[in-house]
C-alpha cells in the first residue's frame, strides 16, 4: 500500500473514474444516487432533531421532488430555519452539492431512473448475477 488511508483510497479511484467519466463522454451529467445519500440520514440526523426527525424527512423529500430550481432554493431556507440546522455540517454538504441529487437541477438531464432507490437497486441485483470478486472488466462487457 502506499500509506494512504482506505477512505482516501476509495476517494482517489472514485475521482478517476468520475475523471475519465467526464473525459471519455464530456457531455454527461455525474449525480448521486439519492438512495446512498437517505441511507446516512439517521446517523446524521436523528439525533440533532429527535422526534422531529420524520418530520423534517418528509420535508427533504419533498424538496427533493420540486419541479424548480427557485421552489427548491426557497424551501432549502425555509426548511433550515424551521429545523435550526444553520450549523449542521451534513445540512451544508448537502446543500452544497445539490446540483448533483436535488430534481429540480436534475431534471433537464437523461438519468435513465437512476436517482430512484427501486431502479438502482434492481439494476445492481441484476449485475450481481453475473459479476464475482474476480470478474475483469472485459469479461462483464463481453
Amino acid at each position: 500500500m502506499d500509506g494512504k488511508a482506505p477512505q482516501t483510497i476509495l476517494t482517489d479511484q472514485n475521482m478517476c473514474l468520475k475523471e475519465a467519466i467526464t473525459m471519455e463522454m464530456p457531455a454527461t451529467k455525474h449525480a448521486f444516487c439519492i438512495w446512498m445519500i437517505v441511507a446516512k440520514f439517521l446517523s446524521w440526523f436523528n439525533a440533532n432533531l429527535g422526534e422531529r426527525y420524520n418530520e423534517w424527512k418528509g420535508e427533504f423529500y419533498r424538496l427533493y421532488n420540486l419541479e424548480s430550481v427557485e421552489d427548491f432554493e426557497q424551501g432549502w431556507r425555509d426548511m433550515v430555519n424551521s429545523f435550526g440546522l444553520h450549523a449542521n455540517r451534513h445540512i451544508a454538504n448537502l446543500y452544497n452539492s445539490r446540483s448533483l441529487w436535488a430534481l429540480p437541477f436534475l431534471r433537464s438531464h437523461f438519468v435513465a431512473g437512476m436517482t430512484t432507490i427501486g431502479q438502482s437497486m434492481v439494476i445492481n441485483g441484476f449485475i450481481q448475477r453475473f459479476l464475482s470478486a474476480q470478474t475483469r472488466l472485459a469479461q462483464f462487457v463481453e
